[in-house]
């Protein structure tokens, strides 16, 4: 009934996988746990292929970095069961009817159950990703649901396998960012409805400002790329908030403007984000100034 796919780079899933384990035994449905070994270094194969031995897992390995929309799709396509549960490796179980909250609300299409942020506030140079998080992803459900195929992430998710095996994510975005948009985008295309649920994981996997930023560039970058060749290309830019705001200052002649506000307060903005109170309006001037900087 329940294939629970997991893609790894990088990271230590035993304790993940223990903590899944010990609940779907509980359930009383037939259920399996696949996890798929994206190119991680040697130490990371290392502790997690003895995962393989344990009772319902599956472990897959790969030696050239697919990307995370190859590695989800293989893992769909590896799949034995009618739904399809999607956890980030990065992600910690912190309650102990997960699963079982995922099930009550079955027969569902698509489920999102969100995530969640540690209250205390870790190292200086990763304060920026926690609180982004904190401030833009830890949202509950009563407010996703008003905007649902929008709030769609894929860090923690349950999709009908039928239906998944229609829509998939898009192979062509490569390395980090939006490749969840264009997932939430073709759902709806396809009248497609997703219910957001409170029933959080934690993301443990707050990196160092400094890829944070490079992470973000490289969204926009994929953002831009898939401007290119989206069918609906009004729509997408009106799904996305960075680029209606980027739009709406080409309207009004000011993107000359901002990129001269950029050029002499990004010093000033930057500094704000590597502090130890980053603001999340200085990251929005980022993006923006980026963005525009890219776009001549």
């Amino acid at each position: 009934m329940l294939s629970i796919c997991i893609a790894i780079h990088n990271w230590d899933v035993n304790q993940l996988v223990r903590d899944l384990q010990t609940q779907a035994a509980k359930l009383s449905v037939p259920y399996e746990i696949l996890l798929l070994d994206d190119a991680s270094e040697y130490d990371f194969q290392l502790k997690n292929a003895c995962l393989d031995f344990e009772e319902n897992v599956t472990y897959l390995q790969t030696y050239v970095n697919l990307g995370r929309s190859i590695a989800r799709n293989t893992l769909a396509a590896n799949a034995k069961y009618e739904y399809l549960l999607f956890i980030d490796c990065d992600a910690k179980v912190t309650k102990k009817d997960f699963l079982k909250k995922y099930l009550s609300v079955l027969p569902a299409q698509v489920v999102v159950g969100g995530c969640e942020y540690r209250k205390r506030r870790p190292k200086k140079d990763s304060v920026l990703r926690w609180a982004y998080g904190c401030a833009r992803e830890e949202v509950p459900a009563e407010k996703r649901n008003l905007a649902p195929n929008r709030s769609f992430t894929p860090f923690n998710f349950l999709i009908q396998k039928k239906i998944f095996t229609k829509v998939k994510f898009d192979e062509k975005v490569q390395g980090y960012g939006h490749e969840d948009t264009l997932f939430g985008i073709e759902l709806q295309k396809q009248h497609i409805s997703i219910q957001h649920i409170d029933n959080a994981l934690r993301h443990e996997g707050i990196g160092p400002t400094k890829q944070f930023l490079q992470q973000t560039q490289n969204g926009i970058d994929n953002l831009l790329a898939l401007l290119e060749r989206v069918d609906d290309r009004e729509g997408f830019i009106q799904s996305i908030t960075l680029l209606s705001t980027y739009h709406k200052l080409k309207s009004w002649h000011l993107v000359g403007f901002y990129r001269l506000f950029y050029s002499i307060f990004k010093k000033m903005i930057e500094k704000n984000l590597y502090s130890i109170k980053p603001s999340m309006r200085c990251f929005d001037f980022y993006k923006l100034g980026y963005l525009c900087e890219k776009v001549r």
